[in-house]
């Protein structure tokens, strides 16, 4: 897929340190960026490219595959190609199972790119290898899988952690910022990932903001409300984000997963990258979208961001949002205003009452 290319914008300030999840539709990407220096975990498409364009960036430090769906990386194949910018080291969580024509494609780019020394190292993606992941003053902690079931590999049953699949594997990544706890992107971790993680970890996963795993999809033969209650219970975000698209494939993220969510977080910001089937129907009239951050995003052009693509920065007072959670919330009011009587976007299901700046009152 191509992303249409809007007129550039000007890009943040060379000392920002931030982390971009940014809008891929049905898909996985961010970009964490200290100044010029970079790093992108999975790229779903040409969006990360062209972010990654619009930013000006020279050093592409770190590049990390947390899972070879095509979701994940159908875009990872012109990032490494495209000779503008130096790169780093590449860590790829590998799947033996995995025979997709992207896959392949990956391989055979990460060979061209190996021999022709643009690239200073293929590694995996573990929790043990002992080696830190540094761009600046960010660190990309690797939170899942450890090697012995990575090393393992999917498989029908494993005596020690049970039914392992690809999505079991799927690479947790926890990012830090100048030493917070930023983002936790949890990629298409299942029940029994989860499981394998909090045994090891107990509340080790915290982070103010949480990439819900799947697009908010079903975690395997686990309960979805006990999955993301279970989940949200160990990260304790101020913001859960769901990276997810409206191309009628699926109608994420799922109600239940939602329930869950709130649960354990009553409080916390719930926002998708694109508008939900479950809140908006393809077709419907857009909405003004003055909120958007100016980073690249696949749903804009035909009006069906969101929260669109989100970027956290670091500041001296803690993190800073684009959009700003009051401004979305503004969005998802109008959204709501606009919605059949006693219907609400799903994101504000039991969540508490925002604002009503044209009546003075409050809307759940």
């Amino acid at each position: 897929m191509t992303v249409p290319f809007l007129p550039r914008q000007s890009a943040s300030s060379e000392d920002d340190l931030t982390v971009t999840i940014l809008d891929v539709g049905h898909g996985n990407s961010a970009i964490v960026r200290d100044g010029q220096r970079c790093a992108v975990v999975d790229a779903a498409d040409d969006t990360t490219h062209a972010e990654l364009e619009r930013l000006g960036c020279t050093d592409l430090e770190e590049v990390i595959v947390s899972h070879v769906d095509n979701d994940h990386i159908a875009g990872m194949n012109k990032l490494l190609l495209d000779p503008r910018w130096s790169l780093g080291r590449v860590r790829v969580n590998a799947d033996a199972s995995k025979d997709t024509r992207a896959w392949r494609h990956l391989q055979e780019t990460l060979q061209l790119v190996s021999d022709d020394k643009r690239i200073t190292g293929i590694l995996p993606v573990y929790t043990d290898t002992g080696l830190p992941i540094r761009v600046g003053r960010a660190e990309l902690e690797v939170c899942h899988p450890r090697s012995l079931m990575a090393l393992s590999g999917p498989r029908t049953r494993d005596a020690r952690f049970g039914t392992v699949t690809s999505n079991t594997m799927s690479a947790v990544i926890r990012i830090h910022l100048d030493g917070a706890a930023a983002v936790l992107l949890a990629s298409d971790i299942d029940g029994v990932g989860l499981r394998d993680i909090l045994e090891r970890r107990s509340q080790q996963l915290c982070a103010d903001v949480l990439v819900f795993p799947h697009h908010g999809g079903l975690p395997g033969a686990m309960n979805p409300v006990e999955f993301a209650r279970s989940l949200t219970s160990a990260v304790g975000p101020r913001m859960v984000i769901f990276s997810m698209g409206t191309s009628g494939r699926t109608a994420n993220p799922r109600p239940e997963i939602i329930e869950g969510v709130r649960a354990a977080a009553p409080g916390a910001h719930i926002a998708c990258t694109q508008l939900s089937a479950h809140c908006q129907e393809v077709g419907s009239p857009p909405l003004p979208e003055g909120h958007l951050s100016e980073a690249m995003a696949r749903g804009r052009s035909a009006s069906r961001c969101c929260a669109g693509s989100i970027v956290i920065t670091r500041t001296q007072n803690g993190f800073q949002y684009v959009p700003p959670l009051p401004r979305h919330s503004e969005f998802v009011l109008a959204l709501a205003s606009g919605a059949e009587a006693g219907t609400l976007p799903l994101c504000r299901a039991g969540a508490s009452p925002i604002p009503n700046p044209s009546t003075g009152g409050s809307i759940r």
